[in-house]
């Protein structure tokens, strides 16, 4: 059996880890999608000017579809806030949890469905692979807007219906105003933290 001495497996990980596995990955323009190694990056998030950051730091069996609201809210009060802002959402290896985030923005702000959405963002960062769980909560999260995208362009949704809808539901979960920062913190499962 073989042992090395180090402070922690993602640190080892890190280590290993070549930079050019750790690119982060332009979904639509002004949002990227990444690991957490290119989210600490300082010289990475310079080059790519990255001005807000969205950290999912949570389980994978965790409800992730409770973060939708804010989260979409949080990219959306972003990019309508200033022309020179991009966001950058993130987790542990940018494959299941952070993907699931960005496919959830873009099923709320255009006429892409769960599936086209996924399939699109596989199409721009190829190692993307939500998590049958994750999966179906965003096509419980699809649901909403189903009928919205029979009747409305994404202009109209966008600018029409859907900023005042995400507000609504910010505001009735007592969401905490907008910053340049959103941390999805790790939820712990059973007595285990």
């Amino acid at each position: 059996m073989l042992s090395f001495a180090a402070p922690s497996w993602n640190t080892a990980v890190f280590n290993a880890r070549s930079r050019k596995t750790r690119q982060a990955s332009l979904i639509i323009p002004r949002l990227y999608l990444s690991d957490a190694f290119t989210a600490k990056d300082e010289q990475e998030l310079a080059k790519l000017k990255i001005t807000h950051v969205i950290t999912i730091a949570d389980r994978s069996e965790a409800n992730i579809q409770e973060h939708f609201v804010n989260t979409t809210q949080f990219i959306s009060s972003a990019l309508e806030e200033n022309e020179d802002n991009i966001v950058l959402v993130h987790c542990f290896q940018g494959i299941s949890r952070s993907a699931t985030i960005v496919c959830a923005y873009l099923v709320a702000v255009t006429t892409m469905t769960p599936t086209e959405a996924l399939v699109y963002v596989q199409s721009k960062r190829t190692v993307v692979c939500p998590n049958l769980g994750f999966r179906n909560q965003l096509e419980q999260w699809g649901a909403q807007f189903k009928d919205q995208k029979k009747r409305g362009s994404v202009v109209s949704r966008t600018l029409g219906g859907i900023s005042d809808r995400l507000r609504e539901l910010k505001a009735a979960a007592g969401a905490p105003p907008s910053t340049k920062k959103l941390i999805i913190p790790r939820q712990p499962v059973g007595d285990n933290i």
